[in-house]
C-alpha cells in the first residue's frame, strides 16, 4: 500500500463571538488562501450550513507534513 504525503494544518479562527481551532488536511503546494477556505467550509458544515455575521479572522498556526495510507 502506498502512503500519501499531505500536510496537517491547524487553523485558529474567530467568527463573531465564536472562536476555536480547526484541523485541515491539504496538499503541500496549497497556499494559505486555499487552507483558509477549506477551514471555513469545514466550520460552516459543522455549524449546520451558516455562520454568524460579524468579524472573521483565520490564522494558520501550525503546518506539518503528515503521511497517510
Amino acid at each position: 500500500m502506498e502512503t500519501e504525503q499531505v500536510q496537517r494544518c491547524v487553523v485558529r479562527y474567530q467568527i463573531a463571538t465564536y472562536s476555536g481551532e480547526e484541523i485541515v488536511y491539504c496538499d503541500a503546494n496549497d497556499d494559505n488562501d486555499i487552507i483558509t477556505a477549506k477551514a471555513k467550509r469545514q466550520i460552516k458544515q459543522k455549524a449546520g450550513g451558516s455562520l454568524p455575521f460579524g468579524y472573521e479572522s483565520y490564522n494558520i498556526i501550525e503546518r506539518e507534513d503528515y503521511y497517510r495510507e
